[in-house]
């Protein structure tokens, strides 16, 4: 699949996350006026956000795409990392705001009414959240997109919140005690701060270059050694991750050999070589006579 291709698929499902996250905005907003229930109008507060923060995916995903120009000679892949901590961010303080409310309604208390309807209705939202978050979970696999991956743990996070917001209507409805729903709530804030500090981490592993992981090293190094009897060194290895695309740049030592030509046709093999391992691979290789620095 080209990267065009990937880029339209992406934007598709984007596009299919902000209308699933509006809908349900609304469906939860209507639903919480008519039943008086403050955890429905907190979910559906939550599902707007999910739209604003999909919508600003969406134009970030477009931003990536563009090919490296004049004075991005790198290209835009960056713009999706930028995204990724956007959102981690955005999450962090969806948790926190689920505990603050929760802890206001156990201190002011509400009147629920029409407790089987907003149960109905929650439920309903729950399947269409894990429907939207299966489709984002296969697609970002696919892709290997942070955008994607960011989706996915915001509309994950939120079939828990679904499950915080029935079991709290059917305490309310059985027992009327407010204590378990602060307790769920802050359980799904814990999970929402632990999941947006791992989207954080690798979103700041890209914006600083971070070197790729040890062993995907070592497979390169040693690929690298292997290529040629004439290439008995390397140095100045680095490496870096942005969003699907590896950057690889490092030196290599040629032994016994003076021809130019020859000398550029290993180096240019070597870098097929890495790139039909992996696909999205920009390799720069340097090459040096033996002994070099």
């Amino acid at each position: 699949m080209t990267s065009d291709e990937k880029t339209r698929q992406s934007k598709r499902i984007l596009s299919f996350s902000i209308l699933t996250a509006f809908a349900l905005a609304v469906l939860k907003f209507v639903t919480g006026i008519v039943t008086g229930s403050m955890a429905i109008l907190a979910s559906a507060l939550d599902s707007a956000m999910d739209a604003g923060v999909s919508t600003v995916n969406f134009i970030a995903a477009n931003e990536a795409a563009k090919p490296p120009d004049a004075e991005h000679k790198y290209g835009h892949g960056k713009v999706e990392s930028l995204a990724g901590l956007f959102q981690s961010l955005i999450i962090s303080v969806s948790g926190l705001y689920v505990v603050v409310e929760s802890v206001k309604r156990l201190f002011r208390g509400s009147e629920v009414r029409y407790h089987d309807a907003g149960i109905v209705v929650m439920l309903i939202s729950a399947l269409a959240t894990i429907v939207l978050v299966w489709r984002l979970h296969v697609a970002s696999k696919k892709y290997k997109s942070i955008i994607l991956s960011t989706e996915k743990l915001h509309f994950t996070s939120d079939i828990l919140t679904h499950g915080i917001v029935i079991t709290a209507l059917g305490l309310s409805r059985w027992t009327g005690l407010a204590l378990w729903d602060l307790a769920l709530s802050i359980a799904v804030a814990v999970y929402i701060f632990q999941a947006s500090c791992k989207i954080l981490k690798r979103s700041v592993d890209e914006l600083l270059d971070r070197s790729l992981d040890p062993n995907t090293e070592k497979k390169i190094r040693q690929m690298i050694q292997a290529h040629h009897a004439s290439i008995m060194g390397l140095h100045d290895f680095r490496s870096r991750q942005v969003g699907d695309k590896m950057f690889l740049d490092f030196h290599i030592e040629i032994q016994g050999e003076t021809d130019f030509e020859k000398a550029h046709n290993i180096a240019e093999s070597l870098v097929q070589k890495i790139k039909g391992e992996y696909t999205n691979a920009d390799v720069t290789v340097h090459y040096d006579p033996e002994g070099a620095d």
